[in-house]
């Protein structure tokens, strides 16, 4: 379970020094209101809410301040895997250097993870003004990819920290840190969209590594995914055994699934680590519009380990489309 700093939003870093009159609210204020909400959606399902912790604010920052002076260094990347590494890891031979993974940049700032806890970090652009002064654009980007999305919808959350950082010409990025407790729980799987959830987004952003590299971006939905927490036997796989998405008139809607049965590129160790299964519609859903999802978990032996049908509905609105379309690479 140990692979949440190995996760990212595709962007491109660039930075200069923060200031204060780039936003409308302060930066404890932002931090405030992102704490909040997170809170209500490990809330509303039952998960325990997390604390706001200074050094983790700390951190964020300075892995933020590190990114921004290394926007433009001279690296080789020839992978999403190097991509991946470049964003959330540290290299001592650059300046700014605090630590070279999440938890080691915590440590440096005088941060202590409790006792089998560790610490993860993510990086989001704030490529709208609008985008600076609402948190909710971070968890809600997150919670519509789905390598991401336990990096907020994650039942044993402990303690955060968060960070805006001003990048080239105006532009921002918020860099996320969390500490993950998972020690003394039994295992359980987690599934999103939640039963009844309502406003999901009708279709899913980019993400890397690329979950699904034969669909187009914007052309599929928000992913519907089910993962296996707090289980540490290493040779625990997990497979779709059957997975079926059906409108609200009954009728079965085509969709592509993710799992070990068919790795894309630099997927497999994604979803052996996370012991995590998913599949989208292969269109965007509609909106204001009701779904049913039928699905069946197995492990390697082929033992059904989870079974469960459920409800959602959508937002009302192309939310995501008329945010990025215009934007999108």
């Amino acid at each position: 379970m140990k692979l949440f700093p190995s996760l990212m939003i595709l962007l491109i870093l660039y930075s200069f020094p923060l200031r204060s009159q780039d936003f409308s609210i302060s930066e404890s204020e932002y931090q405030k209101r992102g704490l909040k909400l997170l809170e209500t959606i490990l809330e509303a399902n039952q998960f325990p809410p997390p604390t706001l912790d200074a050094k983790l604010n700390i951190a964020a920052q300075k892995h933020g301040d590190y990114l921004s002076r290394n926007q433009n260094a001279n690296v080789k990347i020839d992978s999403q895997l190097e991509t991946i590494e470049w964003v959330h890891n540290e290299r001592e031979d650059l300046p700014g250097f605090i630590g070279k993974t999440p938890q080691d940049q915590a440590l440096a700032v005088g941060f202590k993870p409790n006792d089998g806890c560790y610490v993860g970090n993510t990086v989001l652009p704030l490529m709208k003004k609008e985008h600076r002064e609402s948190p909710e654009f971070l968890f809600r980007g997150l919670l519509d990819t789905p390598f991401h999305r336990s990096i907020v919808f994650h039942p044993a959350i402990k303690r955060i920290g968060m960070q805006r950082v001003s990048y080239e010409n105006g532009k921002h990025i918020l860099v996320f840190f969390a500490e993950y407790c998972l020690v003394g729980k039994k295992p359980a799987f987690v599934y999103y969209p939640v039963s009844n959830e309502t406003e999901i987004r009708l279709r899913m952003p980019p993400e890397l590594p690329n979950p699904f590299p034969h669909l187009p971006y914007l052309s599929y939905s928000t992913a519907i995914t089910i993962q296996l927490f707090f289980d540490n036997d290493p040779e625990t796989e997990i497979y779709l055994e059957e997975a079926l998405l059906l409108d609200s008139k009954g009728k079965t809607i085509p969709i592509s699934l993710l799992s070990l049965s068919n790795p894309p590129p630099d997927t497999k160790e994604f979803l052996k680590s996370m012991k995590f299964v998913a599949f989208v519609a292969n269109e965007p859903f509609q909106a204001n519009s009701e779904y049913m999802v039928k699905a069946k978990v197995k492990n390697q032996t082929g033992k059904i380990v989870f079974q469960k049908t459920w409800k959602f509905r959508t937002e009302s609105e192309d939310s995501f489309f008329k945010t990025f379309a215009p934007e999108n690479p």
